[in-house]
């Protein structure tokens, strides 16, 4: 896991205007959001965050199927297929115009959490590749965990306000030491994009070599960190 500083102003200026893309339709966004509540009582939400439901997890890790199994938010894939006159365009947005203008491969989630939003331990080995995630918190109050498996520890680093970006490999399925599981929780609003360099065999015929996809994502993050 390594922590990026978005310092070019272009960028910023361009992850502020999606954002505002959505937050123009915060309570729809939200409304939408509460179609997918977990069927647990609010107060129990958490618990898919905390570590006893990763070591649940764990100790079934060959059956788990990458993505979240437990979470609470908006999405602008599903959103865009029930009210296509306002998300189609967003979403066009997010997985086709960003990926361009970042150098990705794709765009791996566009998420718009509400208060008590989370997304539930997973390795996302389903979607492998160098990945990066940009977040915007309204407050700060929240966080992103990851299992540190070599130290058999979770490291919990806090949701600042405003935009922050981290990347991380995600190990493909058979490369079981690089399974890195993660899980997110907020008491405000919070909205995340995932973009992925993938490598390996990506299907058509195309395959990129793991040190393509790293250098890929390295020169992603240099242009991140420019001022």
């Amino acid at each position: 896991m390594a922590e990026v500083l978005i310092r070019n102003k272009d960028l910023l200026k361009t992850l502020d205007d999606t954002l505002n893309k959505f937050t123009e339709h915060q309570d729809l966004c939200f409304e939408m959001a509460a179609n997918l509540q977990p069927t647990v009582p609010v107060e129990e939400w958490e618990k898919y965050c905390q570590s006893e439901y990763l070591y649940e997890l764990l100790e079934n890790d060959l059956d788990h199927m990458g993505f979240p199994e437990k979470a609470y938010g908006f999405q602008v894939a599903p959103a865009a297929e029930k009210r296509p006159e306002i998300f189609e365009p967003l979403k066009q947005w997010t997985k086709h115009t960003l990926p361009m203008l970042f150098g990705a491969r794709s765009n791996s989630l566009t998420s718009f959490y509400p208060p008590n939003g989370f997304v539930g331990w997973h390795t996302n080995w389903n979607a492998h590749g160098y990945q990066i995630i940009i977040t915007w918190s309204e407050t700060g109050d929240g966080y992103f965990s990851y299992y540190d498996a070599v130290h058999d520890e979770i490291i919990t680093e806090p949701d600042v306000a405003g935009w922050q970006a981290r990347w991380y490999r995600f190990g493909r399925k058979d490369e079981f030491d690089h399974h890195f599981w993660h899980t997110a929780w907020t008491n405000c609003p919070r909205f995340t994009l995932a973009f992925k360099f993938p490598y390996g065999d990506i299907g058509g015929g195309i395959f990129i070599e793991e040190s393509q996809a790293l250098d890929a994502i390295h020169d992603f993050v240099d242009e991140l960190e420019s001022s």
